[in-house]
């Protein structure tokens, strides 16, 4: 008996495990398989051959061409997660920065194809505005991964 009334006062304590107020799913929890996810997607478009001329158009729309994919799935993954209530805000808000990095890179490519050195600029431009903003978001949430972490 003294077994049982120290497990549930234990429990009490600590909280039941895999329970938390917001239904279950934690800030830390989320972080961690985000985290898991962009590593993921990382990984795979550091896989991909790099253009070996950075100022080749053709060359950076065969890149993107790859890593565009890659990173569509990553955000698909992120959004099909548990967002806990009290972060749900700013996940929503990372996911939409990410989202048009994503946006950017696939408007590049076309661009690109068309050899079209100003567009790409633009493009570059809007791209990193939206990184800039989902590593802020990143970074407030406790990413190392997604979004540039910190």
């Amino acid at each position: 008996m003294r077994f049982v009334v120290a497990s549930v006062a234990l429990f009490v304590v600590l909280g039941f495990p895999g329970c938390e107020e917001d239904g279950g799913k934690s800030k830390a929890s989320f972080v961690d398989q985000a985290d898991v996810i962009c590593s993921e997607a990382e990984h795979e478009i550091s896989q991909q051959p790099r253009p070996l001329d950075s100022s080749d158009p053709l060359q950076l729309a065969g890149f993107l061409e790859r890593a565009v994919p890659v990173a569509r799935k990553q955000n698909t993954e992120l959004k099909k997660l548990e967002r806990p209530a009290e972060q749900r805000a700013q996940i929503n808000e990372l996911i939409t920065a990410l989202e048009a990095e994503v946006d950017a890179a696939e408007r590049m490519v076309a661009a690109a194809k068309r050899q079209d050195s100003r567009a790409i600029q633009q493009l570059l431009t809007e791209s990193g505005f939206a990184s800039a903003q989902s590593k802020r978001v990143a970074d407030g949430l406790g990413l190392a991964v997604c979004g540039g972490g910190n």
